[in-house]
């Protein structure tokens, strides 16, 4: 019996010895392992923190863990980015800082931060938006840097509709048969209505410009017609185109002479005849031919300027003219208004020279 169990003892220590082996060499495999970093660090991280650059080992593969297992700490508004090397077991870990900068907008100062980049890059990550016809100063092109300032410049346009009235213009008709002073309505005035279409360009919420687009008349403006008188007073002997005469400060504008004399008036039964063979109406009157020539067209008036007795023809004469105690007799429509005229000193302003 001792042999086989001396047998057994040197088989249980040959075992153990070869357990013994193992496990040292395993440990001494450990060891290297932990001082190359080839088992339980397998990959080589790079952490670029603003310029400050750390290579670690680690197995993790979330790189927000490693930043944590690192004690980096991550702002809000800092950013991270990553690149991977797969065949080196390398990642490149780039931490850009956020800073403070400003934005003037909306009439406020408003305190906003990132990370570096671009104007237009910096507004789209704080969230400003900007409107279609905003401006920026500086341009978006440009590089934020710590404090600086950008202004907004907010634009925008707006479209309205106002209704405008159109006034009516007055078209005045010299009438020789009114008195000056007085007017006669031919055709009353009216107002016009057009829409315009304005468009408004407001700066910072400031009103800054405004053009009319565009316009819709609905409805044309009348014109007034408007009779005004130029005659001294109101004339007795009323012509049929109280235009055709035109009166400047009461007289005619166009004149051959001007004889100046007596007025007396006289009236006749209805139908009769005057020495050049007109008929006696209103406006014939009797001169003396061989003065004022049968058919001249004359103007009459008082040389006070307080009666007119107007438009009349060289048509008449009598034993007054001819004897030169009278310039003028008048045709009136009465007797009763005749003895109203009575005499008076006229001025008569031949406007044609007759024939006779």
């Amino acid at each position: 019996m001792k042999p086989q169990l001396a047998n057994e003892k040197m088989n249980t220590f040959s075992i153990q010895g070869t357990i013994i082996k193992i496990s040292l060499f395993a440990a001494i495999l450990a060891a290297a392992a932990l001082l190359t970093g080839s088992l339980w660090f397998r990959d080589k991280v790079f952490i670029n923190d603003n310029g400050d650059v750390r290579i670690v080992r680690t197995n993790e593969t979330d790189v927000y863990r490693i930043l944590n297992d690192e004690k980096y700490v991550i702002g809000e508004n800092d950013a991270v980015t990553v690149e991977n090397n797969e065949d080196e077991n390398e990642m490149y870990v780039t931490i850009q800082r956020a800073f403070e900068f400003f934005v003037n907008i909306d009439g406020e100062k408003r305190s906003v931060s990132t990370y570096s980049g671009t104007v237009e890059e910096a507004l789209s990550r704080t969230g400003i938006v900007l409107g279609e016809y905003d401006t920026v100063n500086p341009p978006f092109e440009s590089e934020i840097y710590p404090g600086m300032e950008i202004n907004v410049i907010r634009i925008n346009y707006t479209e309205r509709e106002e209704v405008f009235t159109i006034p009516f213009e007055t078209q005045y008709i010299d009438n020789s048969n009114l008195a000056v002073g007085y007017t006669n309505t031919l055709t009353e005035g009216k107002n016009g209505v057009k829409t315009v279409k304005i468009k408004e360009k407001y700066i910072d919420g400031r009103l800054v410009s405004s053009e009319n687009i565009s316009e819709d008349i609905s409805s044309e403006p009348i014109t007034a017609v408007v009779e005004r008188g130029t005659a001294f007073a109101v004339p007795y002997a009323k012509m049929s185109d109280p235009t055709a005469v035109k009166l400047v400060n009461g007289i005619p504008e166009n004149y051959t002479r001007i004889v100046s004399g007596k007025a007396t008036a006289y009236s006749a039964r209805a139908g009769a005849k005057t020495a050049s063979g007109r008929y006696a109406v209103v406006g014939t009157v009797a001169v003396n031919p061989n003065v004022i020539p049968y058919g001249s067209e004359l103007y009459i008036v008082s040389q006070d300027r307080k009666l007119v007795y107007g438009y009349a023809i060289a048509a008449d004469t009598g034993l007054g003219m001819m004897e030169g105690t009278v310039a003028v007799d008048l045709f009136m429509g009465s007797y009763a208004d005749s003895c109203k005229w009575g005499a008076h000193q006229v001025d008569i302003f031949v406007l044609s020279e007759g024939n006779g």
